[in-house]
């Protein structure tokens, strides 16, 4: 009797392979990241189901480094709560005791054990939960379900970036996003052993010739960049940290492997410094071990510097691709390690008061970057934005810069549809509406703006008086006036056309048509012709057939005004 042949598996449709290979790779990203950063995967505990205290779970994927535990969750899922509350009844129990649950765990895998309990005891595991989600979960989601941390989208893609660039230098940033601290983290089989510095020989400025405010050291020092590389953080426009006050630019990879081939072909010191940003409880002493008064000096004094080794703390304002070039790699370069022991990097450091709070650090940072990058010709005009927004935040371009950032992500007509991100491809450039459209339309005075449309008795007070409550509710406004005007424009055209897909022919979604509609508005608010959605919609019933191809990126006012005339005089 001839056996049986097995079914064939049914043949897939194209739109099931298409989701397939998006689950592949977004899973491929998330490991790109933590492995090239040194995790260690543990690839039988993938997609294993266990029950633990009652409640039957799993984890896609699972990583160790040193005393921590990373369990990841996948999805690419568009209706993420039903994906996700059901965890939470075991993320609360996972919360409730590390030690318990990496005990429990470790059971199960002995590659786990020993990767995790060989050098820690169970009760020093820090457990990590992860959620990663290829489509964004919303906010009031994330506060319901509070316990993992979740690697969004625009995140990941950083720390791909950033790994791709300086792989397992990149596990300080990384652990820091993942909420943990100095304390928490394993080295070497020990965890905390009290606070840890490191001291360079270098010298102290006169507070008198420095030029900074009251409070402010300067020193410089020879530093070994493998303190830098451990302690040091970036404000990298594009990145994870919550903050407007980022503006570097992102880590480019050509700009780290063309100076590391430098560094071994050539193997010595660069002669430019780099330049960075201290903690207040950095400790400088003389020649006689006392405490060193910069107040007090009229000369540059050699002193000894003492430097906290802790996770972001050394802030980076210029020369991060002289410091990641000597950036640790799981298959490591002999040379390049020998040269990352060395004091061969030539540090100068402004050490800050204790007064001084985060907001303030990051403006002092971003104020001396712009100084010292402002006469290249490489600070392009969205970092010069990026800056402006946080040492001037009442400024028409700051106030333009941020209503575009809510106008993408209002819900509204341009949602999704701004270059916000390093990888964004194909979307509205955000420098051109900011200077040319957004810039006037939002301005805090003339009879032409938004502003002039808002019954807001603190109006008038606004700038003088920094209010950022109020700031922030014009921001909000003006968001609203947009989003409402280009709805209605919007809802006049074929709805395919409503897109930067540059394969569309006719698209309107492109700089061109986008700031001559904002012209347009404000054109309307001038001549006292603004309304609600339905008197836009009706004046603009036939915008589809509005000859937009006829116009260039030079001649915004000249469509604005043809636009006016045609649906609006």
């Amino acid at each position: 009797m001839k056996k049986a042949k097995p079914k064939a598996k049914p043949k897939l449709t194209p739109e099931e392979l298409k989701a397939n290979k998006t689950k592949s790779d977004h899973r491929k990203l998330v490991r790109s990241v933590f492995s090239k950063s040194g995790f260690a995967r543990v690839p039988d505990l993938s997609d294993k189901e266990f029950i633990y205290e009652g409640q039957k779970t799993d984890f896609d994927d699972v990583y160790v480094l040193e005393n921590i535990l990373v369990c990841l969750e996948y999805t690419t899922a568009t209706n993420i709560s039903a994906h996700l509350k059901p965890k939470k009844i075991v993320y609360d129990k996972i919360d409730a005791s590390h030690e318990k649950f990496a005990a429990f765990y470790s059971d199960l895998s002995a590659d786990l054990s020993d990767k995790l309990l060989s050098d820690y005891d169970a009760s020093e595991v820090k457990v990590v939960i992860v959620y990663c989600s290829l489509n964004e979960p919303d906010p009031q989601l994330k506060q319901n379900v509070p316990n993992p941390i979740y690697l969004d989208y625009p995140d990941l893609r950083y720390f791909k970036n950033l790994s791709d660039c300086i792989r397992k230098s990149a596990a300080p940033e990384l652990l820091d996003f993942l909420g943990l601290n100095e304390e928490d983290i394993g080295q070497d089989g020990k965890v905390g052993g009290g606070k840890k510095t490191e001291s360079y020989p270098g010298s102290l400025l006169p507070e008198s010739s420095s030029n900074f405010s009251k409070g402010y050291k300067v020193v410089s020092f020879y530093a070994a960049p493998r303190v830098l590389l451990r302690c040091a953080y970036v404000l990298r426009n594009g990145g994870w940290r919550g903050s407007y006050n980022l503006y570097q630019r992102m880590i480019s990879k050509s700009k780290i492997d063309s100076t590391r081939r430098y560094l071994k072909t050539h193997k010595r010191v660069f002669v430019n410094n780099v330049i960075v940003t201290l903690p207040p409880d950095c400790h400088i002493t003389d020649a006689k071990g006392k405490t060193a008064d910069h107040t007090i000096i009229n000369k540059t004094e050699p002193v000894i510097i003492q430097i906290p080794d802790r996770i972001n703390s050394v802030g980076i304002i210029d020369g991060q691709h002289r410091t990641y070039a000597c950036h640790e790699a799981v298959a490591d370069d002999p040379e390049i390690a020998k040269l990352r022991n060395k004091q061969n990097l030539l540090v100068t450091g402004i050490i800050y008061p204790e007064t001084a709070d985060a907001d303030e650090r990051e403006k002092f940072e971003a104020k001396l970057f712009l100084e010292i990058n402002s006469t290249q010709t490489s600070a392009k005009s969205s970092l010069r934005q990026a800056i402006a927004a946080i040492l001037e935040p009442f400024s028409a371009e700051s106030i333009a810069t941020r209503v575009l950032e809510s106008l993408d992500q209002s819900g509204g007509p341009l949602s999704s549809q701004i270059e916000r991100y390093f990888f964004d491809k194909d979307k509205l450039k955000t420098t051109s509406i900011v200077s040319y459209a957004l810039k006037p339309l939002v301005k805090t005075g003339g009879t032409d703006s938004i502003f002039s449309l808002w019954k807001q008795p603190k109006k008038g007070n606004m700038v003088a008086d920094n209010d950022y409550e109020t700031l922030n509710a014009y921001v909000t406004f003006c968001t609203s006036q947009i989003d409402i005007f280009l709805a209605a424009a919007k809802a006049s055209v074929q709805k395919d056309r409503w897109t930067t897909d540059k394969s569309i022919d006719g698209r309107v979604l492109n700089t061109t048509t986008i700031n001559s509609l904002l012209i347009c508005l404000r054109l309307l608010i001038e001549n006292g012709k603004t309304g609600d959605f339905d008197y836009y919609k009706a004046r603009l019933t036939d915008l589809g057939k509005f000859p937009f191809k006829q116009y260039h990126s030079s001649q915004y006012k000249q469509l604005a005004l043809k636009l006016y005339e045609k649906h609006f005089k």
